[in-house]
């Protein structure tokens, strides 16, 4: 009789166990690692191509804002956006960002006036002229907005809104907040933001030259004592005549309160009677100080005499610092000649 045999299992042990586990994971590694090193491969790689990227849209941008000198929109939001410089004052950085906030709203407001600007020389010569002037701006904005910081003192929410609201008032009208934004965009192509930061870099030199200018803040101290006991404005200006800073101006016509004269003709019709004069006050736009008698009211139109006892310190302190050398640009712009002054346009304070 044959009979079967069967093999015998081996026994279930933690040892064979062990072994076993062993063997499989040895099995799995030849799959294991060309995966890993495929990942890690990738990773690189995918960094790699960040990195260059990244440089190329960068030395993209540099070429296009520096050597170009492209003021479109993108570049802008570029600028903006990176907080770049276009030029330093005297160890005071200059953003690129404002220069052309500036010079885009100037050109912004002409186009609105004149039609958009061609290729011509004409044109090209008032790119030119308005770019040197957007940057001398931001220049000086810039430099008073730092000192203003350095003495402890700068440009308050409350102030800013004080000038917006005032902007707000139109042909005698205030307009909504929504209706006043479109026409800030559509005059200057700015948004609210923007326009408060433009605000505030005009509002920051004038609080700057109120600060340093000592001369005429002297001459209006005076000024105020005499006019304590005397009405005769012009009297009292003539004393005065061989003052540089010092000039009294009679208006020949009535005028709206709203009229663009740095505040003059809102601050005659402030007055209560005929013959009152103000006190002392800093213009609109910030150069210099204003002392005004009502002359005459016919209903919202009033007519007034003048005296402006002009800022100088902080033109003389611009003058100083570029004849020192103690300006570094970082763009080339020209000084432009062969441009009438009335072409620019008014001043954003007033």
């Amino acid at each position: 009789m044959i009979r079967s045999k069967k093999k015998k299992s081996a026994a279930i042990t933690q040892e064979n166990l062990e072994a076993s586990r062993e063997e499989i994971l040895a099995k799995g590694k030849k799959f294991r690692y060309p995966f890993q090193y495929a990942k890690h491969r990738l990773v690189i790689i995918t960094i790699l191509i960040s990195v260059v990227a990244l440089v190329a849209f960068g030395f993209i941008g540099w070429v296009q804002l520096y050597k170009a000198q492209n003021t479109s929109d993108v570049m802008y939001r570029f600028a903006r956006a990176l907080r770049l410089p276009v030029a330093k004052i005297d160890g005071v950085k200059v953003l690129y960002s404002d220069y052309l906030m500036l010079y885009r709203s100037s050109v912004k407001s002409l186009e609105r006036q004149q039609g958009t600007l061609d290729e011509t020389d004409d044109a090209k010569l008032l790119r030119a002229y308005y770019k040197r002037q957007a940057l001398d701006s931001a220049e000086e904005y810039s430099y008073a907005m730092a000192k203003l910081n350095e003495i402890g003192k700068a440009v308050t929410d409350d102030e800013i809104n004080a000038v917006v609201d005032e902007h707000k008032t139109i042909d005698g009208q205030k307009r909504s907040d929504s209706a006043f934004e479109g026409i800030v965009r559509m005059n200057f192509g700015l948004s609210m933001d923007e326009y408060r930061r433009m605000i505030m870099l005009s509002l920051a030199k004038k609080k700057y030259s109120v600060e340093i200018d000592t001369r005429a803040k002297n001459v209006v101290d005076e000024m105020r004592k005499e006019l304590e006991s005397s009405k005769d404005l012009k009297g009292v200006a003539e004393k005065y005549k061989n003052n540089d800073i010092v000039s009294f101006e009679t208006l020949s016509e009535m005028v709206d309160s709203s009229n663009l004269d740095s505040g003059r003709a809102a601050m005659a019709a402030s007055l209560k009677e005929v013959s009152d004069i103000s006190e002392p006050f800093v213009s609109k736009n910030g150069d210099g100080y204003y002392i005004v008698k009502l002359t005459a009211r016919e209903g919202d139109k009033v007519k007034y005499d003048s005296v402006w006892i002009r800022f100088t310190e902080f033109d003389k302190l611009m003058q100083q610092i570029r004849s020192e050398n103690k300006v570094e640009e970082y763009i080339t712009v020209e000084a432009s000649t062969g441009v009438e002054e009335e072409q620019a346009t008014e001043k954003d304070a007033e």
